[in-house]
């Protein structure tokens, strides 16, 4: 198959960060990386790897965490859904950019299946980002919402890694993916629950 990408034409700008975008892949797909490097960030890209953890996770969160959990995560559903069907439907049927792996590169180190479809913005980002942000902002402290982070910003620099997708894709797509968590919190705090159910609990030990 053939993937025709309609990019943008008419600036220096758009040159140097296209060009800045190829050699930050190059330094990021993984040449020379340990071999536990590369089977990690192939577990947590594929979908099947994280499935049952994710699930488990959820259901944590939904029996065992108390009303405000529960209900950040039966929103959590429809919040990854818009985020699927914007990017995957919309905005990379717009920019219609090529994958990496659908280009001859040179040294390009493809470590799982390359896929169909466009590059431009990544869904597993904009995903994990939108679901990611949307529970971090339900952490109370510092290092819970750096913990809750922690495994979205890996699955996004895992895609760099395996070479299925451009650095610009994941940080587009988790940007997509945090804009669109941080609208919906923002709606659902005008619903007619009262702000607190959504919100952390005050932290006694902050100054």
């Amino acid at each position: 198959m053939v993937y025709a990408a309609r990019t943008p034409t008419g600036g220096h700008g758009l040159d140097f960060l296209l060009a800045l975008d190829r050699q930050l892949f190059a330094l990021l797909n993984g040449a020379g990386a340990p071999g536990w490097v590369d089977a990690f960030f192939v577990f947590i890209t594929r979908d099947e790897g994280l499935r049952l953890p994710m699930i488990a996770l959820w259901l944590f969160l939904l029996a065992a965490c108390g009303p405000r959990w529960r209900r950040r995560a039966l929103w959590l559903v429809p919040l990854v859904a818009v985020s699927d069907s914007l990017v995957s439907q919309v905005l990379k049927e717009l920019f219609a950019r090529p994958r990496p792996c659908h280009e001859e590169l040179a040294g390009l180190r493809l470590l799982v299946d390359c896929g169909p479809g466009f590059s431009f913005p990544s869904s597993h980002a904009a995903n994990m980002g939108a679901a990611g942000v949307f529970l971090m902002r339900g952490a109370r402290r510092w290092w819970w919402r750096a913990a809750v982070l922690l495994l979205p910003v890996l699955v996004a620099i895992s895609r760099v890694h395996v070479g299925v997708h451009w650095p610009l894709d994941v940080l587009a797509g988790f940007a997509v993916g945090a804009l669109l968590a941080l609208g919906a919190e923002a709606g659902l705090r005008r619903l007619p629950w009262r702000r607190a159910r959504l919100a952390p609990p005050p932290d006694p030990g902050a100054a």
